[in-house]
């Protein structure tokens, strides 16, 4: 069998997981907007979709375990590999992305983004010691 790594097919499922995994999480948000305005089934029918794009993202991110986590390009499947790609993960959010994020809205005068940026960082540092804290005690 070819080498998924560094193919167009690869590329294609990397792709095709962000759009699945954007319009899931698109859904939700869409959701809870009906939910507001009280429109109970159409509400119902933004999480059931939703949940049908979760299942094609998970198809797409088993296949991509043969090439690497598509964020980080670490290896992923075990628990082991998936705790370190998630902790390199977060670690990449609270050290490089939002602060830049931060940094680009707070010169475009969007200081009440900058702020959110700024608080995402917050959260991300904490969930990477989570990650790795786990890693640390995982017993193989």
């Amino acid at each position: 069998m070819a080498a998924l790594k560094g193919s167009k097919t690869e590329q294609c499922l990397k792709d095709a997981f962000a759009g699945e995994s954007q319009a899931n999480r698109r859904y939700l948000y869409f959701a809870n907007k009906a939910d507001v305005e009280g429109q109970n089934d159409v509400a119902a029918l933004f999480r059931s979709t939703a949940e049908g794009e979760t299942g094609h993202a998970h198809g797409h991110l088993e296949f991509l375990e043969q090439s690497g986590d598509p964020a980080t390009g670490l290896p992923i499947g075990s628990t082991r590999q998936n705790l370190a790609s998630a902790v390199a993960g977060e670690t990449h959010e609270y050290t490089d992305m939002y602060p830049g994020m931060a940094k680009t809205a707070r010169d475009e005068g969007f200081d009440e983004i900058a702020d959110w940026f700024e608080t995402l960082a917050k959260a991300e540092r904490s969930h990477a010691n989570r990650y790795q804290k786990a890693l640390n005690e995982l017993v193989d």
